[in-house]
């Protein structure tokens, strides 16, 4: 590669960094103060060794063994390694994920808006946009590696030791910069920004399926999901640093990949491009409601496909987690096959429990996604063009509420119905299976959750749109303090700020009737005042 192919990259990466600095502040605020007050409050909640073997046992469970990886330590069980098995595959999904964000948007959403064919338009050298995407990202990673190294030092965790702090802070550096390296790779192969975004999110998915299958069934294998390998560094055990040079490697040669293969392709090109439309509309696009449902549905249909493949995921480990005799094998001798089935049965109750959350939140992602496209929508004046027919704004505001709504509803159904069907395919006792009232139960009562936020977005859409990020800020929220409340012992209110904590624990309780309607009302009347504000507020058209 001829070096004037990087002209300029100094510059760009400098541009880039501007250019994102509010989203960097927020998230390097986000995950390092997680990191620093995870710390705090699990030296608080697991002081004494007692309360520390109490949740040693929990994480050995093969539920939380899927959800947080494998956890293999004997014996006498440090505060500050409980704190890097519970931490550890949590944040570098939340790295990971701030990862995907940066790199598609500095590449293949610079393209589409083409921002990058005027720089390269330029003295600018052909691989100098990619190179800077790709040094950004190696600062930021750094960065917060550094803040996770300091903080976590500051915190002295007990059985804490310095190698282990600078360890767990550069691995997660590492396994963001690795999946970080990917995107921009993928970036090249796909055609368009949600392409590029959805290809990447399936590769991680694939890793953290073969991840959590081999922590459940031998973590020895677990070697073979390049997620595995943050796990395999086991801070404050072995400090094992081994993985942190694989998550290097990796991350060069996604870089080289991507750099090679932007290098052989033509401006706004991809290996996998989307196939030509057709040469006139379908008669189903007759107006702008039918339009923009044409516009998602690409979209919808990945959400309810992925998050199925999820909960079959977590599905198929059911056979394990619901397998008590594992842990006990006199039990069945003593109580009888009944009542080791029926304790079976609640186990797999309490972690559809959990399920459900991660699961609602996920769906109220689209269901915001679809909200958010009236705004987004008006920013690029593409609703100059709607309005100037007779379109009234209370039509196209309802077509956006209710095609979120029932997108939302659909994920999170599909959730649910892939994590049950297959769960209970492997189950081998009709009495373990999950039934379908308890399946109904799970969906009707987290359903009001999701509505709710998507009538929040309604809400802001309608009144203060420059402020819909703070809902996704609130969603991330919801979920660390429901995801990881129980663990680090949250109080209630903390869980009761977002609306996923208001209903009871379904489906280990029933549906509240009384909080499933006020939900609903609650709903209706955010909707109400949204549209009224969407009405009356001038809109910004470009």
């Amino acid at each position: 590669m001829n070096h004037t192919n990087f002209a300029r990259t100094g510059m760009l990466t400098r541009f880039g960094l501007r250019r994102d600095r509010m989203r960097l502040v927020v998230w390097i605020i986000i995950l390092a103060g997680l990191m620093v007050t995870a710390a705090a409050e699990l030296d608080t909640v697991y002081g004494t060794q007692n309360e520390i073997q109490a949740i040693v046992n929990t994480l050995k469970s093969p539920g939380m063994v899927s959800l947080f990886g494998a956890f293999a330590l004997e014996g006498r069980v440090s505060t500050a390694q409980v704190f890097a098995n519970e931490m550890l595959l949590f944040m570098a999904l939340a790295q990971i994920i701030m990862n995907f964000a940066l790199a598609v948007r500095a590449t293949r959403a610079e393209e589409d808006s083409g921002v990058t064919e005027m720089i390269r338009a330029h003295a600018v050298g052909k691989l100098a946009p990619l190179a800077a995407a790709g040094f950004e990202l190696l600062l930021v990673n750094s960065l917060i590696g550094v803040l996770y190294g300091l903080g976590l030092s500051a915190g002295d965790l007990p059985g804490a030791d310095p190698g282990g702090n600078w360890l767990m802070g550069l691995a997660l550096a590492a396994c963001g910069l690795m999946f970080g390296m990917m995107a921009l790779a993928v970036a090249q192969v796909a055609d368009h920004a949600g392409s590029a975004t959805g290809i990447a999110y399936m590769l991680f998915g694939i890793t953290f399926l073969v991840r959590m299958i081999t922590d459940v069934e031998n973590p020895d294998y677990t070697w073979w999901s390049p997620l595995g390998w943050i796990e395999k560094t086991l801070p404050y055990t072995d400090n094992n640093w081994i993985p942190v040079g694989y998550m290097a490697l990796a991350a060069a040669a996604l870089f080289l990949i991507a750099l090679y293969a932007n290098l052989h392709r033509d401006m706004g090109a991809g290996a996998l491009s989307t196939r030509p439309g057709r040469r006139t509309a379908s008669p189903i696009l007759a107006g702008p409601a039918t339009l923009f449902l044409r516009l998602v549905r690409t979209t919808v249909i990945a959400w309810i496909l992925g998050v199925f493949a999820v909960g079959a995921m977590y599905g198929s480990i059911f056979g394990t987690i619901g397998d008590i005799l594992k842990t006990n094998p006199t039990m069945q001798q003593v109580f009888g096959k009944a009542a080791v089935n029926s304790a079976n049965h609640t186990i797999l109750l309490n972690f559809l429990g959990l399920l459900t959350i991660i699961f609602a939140v996920l769906a109220a992602i689209p269901a915001i996604q679809m909200m958010n496209r009236l705004k987004k929508d008006e920013s690029k004046g593409l609703l100059e063009v709607i309005y100037a027919k007779p379109v009234s704004r209370t039509r196209q505001f309802f077509t956006c509420l209710l095609t979120g709504t029932v997108s939302g509803a659909l994920v999170f159904l599909a959730g649910l119905g892939g994590t049950v069907v297959t769960g209970n395919s492997v189950l081998k006792s009709e009495a373990e299976r999950i039934t379908g009232s308890e399946f109904w139960t799970a969906f009707w009562g987290m359903l009001p959750a999701i509505l709710v936020m998507v009538a929040c977005a309604a809400l802001l859409v309608g009144w203060l749109p420059r402020l819909i990020g703070v809902l996704w800020l609130y969603l991330a929220y919801g979920f660390i303090a429901l995801y990881l409340g129980n663990l680090l012992q949250l109080p209630d209110w903390a869980k009761q700020l977002v609306p996923f904590g208001w209903p009871p624990e379904v489906p280990v309780h029933d549906v509240n009737g009384a909080t499933f309607w006020w939900m609903i009302a609650l709903s209706i009347v955010l909707v109400i005042a949204g549209l009224i504000g969407y009405r009356h507020r001038d809109l910004n058209m470009g």
